[in-house]
């Protein structure tokens, strides 16, 4: 039986935000949502208002919104630019799981060996 190699760090990768164009926030449109779209209204208006200043320049422009790096990934050293802010969604992505051996190998980046 092969054993599937162990992922314990998320360095180096960022293969799960090279493809959803902007982080993944769920809004409601009660005026409420996910906690970390809410705390980046309120603990950072500044990030806020530049998250839909990029989305609309994005749909204006008719760009993707799925398929493009995240707008918040440093494309230099692949890490978030806002990592204490990210939603949900990557904050429950799960390393080693299925979709992130899945995102590493569609983004070419090689798995440690199995130990």
């Amino acid at each position: 039986m092969m054993t599937l190699p162990v992922l314990d760090s998320c360095d180096d990768c960022g293969a799960c935000c090279r493809v959803v164009s902007m982080p993944p926030f769920r809004r409601v449109f009660d005026e409420s949502g996910e906690e970390a779209w809410e705390r980046l209204k309120w603990d950072r208006p500044d990030l806020f208002t530049s998250f839909l200043a990029e989305t609309r320049v994005r749909r204006a422009a008719g760009a993707p919104s799925f398929g493009t790096p995240c707008f918040w990934l440093d494309l230099d050293t692949n890490r978030c630019l806002h990592y204490d802010l990210r939603p949900r969604a990557c904050r429950d992505f799960d390393l080693g799981g299925v979709d992130c051996r899945d995102a590493r190998r569609r983004a070419g980046i090689v798995t440690p060996k199995p130990r």
